[in-house]
């Protein structure tokens, strides 16, 4: 009973997955950005960063700054990969990530998820995303994805995984 729940939900997403894969435009992901960058200050994603600069004119990305200093680029996953959930609709993370491929921060800024509207507290699924902060993903994405980096929020497993993917899957094409 439990592995034919299982077949089925990967079934699922797997077909989510292809058929949202060709969906989205590179106008549709500087909105999307323009639209999120408002709802995280800039010491959400790099630790005493003072200001966004502005956004990069060929990439959804935005520069990082405290001070005068370049600290990183502020992105949003599903502008850079599909971050589908089980709701099937995006999941979208604003991730924070230094020049060398370290996250700095990341902070979940919408999704659609039913299981953490209604059962898991947000705070489990913020704390799984910030166990990503101070990992590299370029390192995160030479490694078994069976062993993730941060234990598994218990009841939001599909999300979770959904959203740890979608950190290193977009950190490695932003860098």
């Amino acid at each position: 009973m439990v592995a034919d729940f299982l077949r089925r939900t990967r079934a699922l997403v797997a077909g989510l997955l292809i058929l949202l894969a060709g969906f989205g435009t590179a106008d549709a992901a500087e909105a999307l950005l323009a639209r999120y960058l408002g709802t995280v200050q800039p010491g959400d994603l790099a630790a005493g960063a003072d200001r966004f600069g502005p956004p990069l004119p060929n990439a959804p990305l935005v520069p990082v700054y405290k001070g005068d200093a370049l600290v990183g680029h502020a992105f949003l996953t599903s502008d850079f990969v599909n971050t589908t959930g089980y709701s099937g609709r995006p999941i979208h993370v604003m991730v924070g990530l230094a020049p060398d491929g370290t996250v700095t921060g990341a902070k979940l800024v919408d999704h659609h998820e039913p299981i953490v509207l209604i059962g898991i507290p947000p705070a489990k699924v913020n704390a799984f995303i910030d166990g990503y902060v101070g990992k590299n993903v370029l390192t995160l994405a030479s490694q078994s994805a069976s062993s993730p980096p941060v234990d598994i929020v218990s009841g939001a497993t599909v999300t979770v995984m959904v959203i740890g993917d979608s950190i290193i899957r977009s950190g490695k094409k932003v860098l």
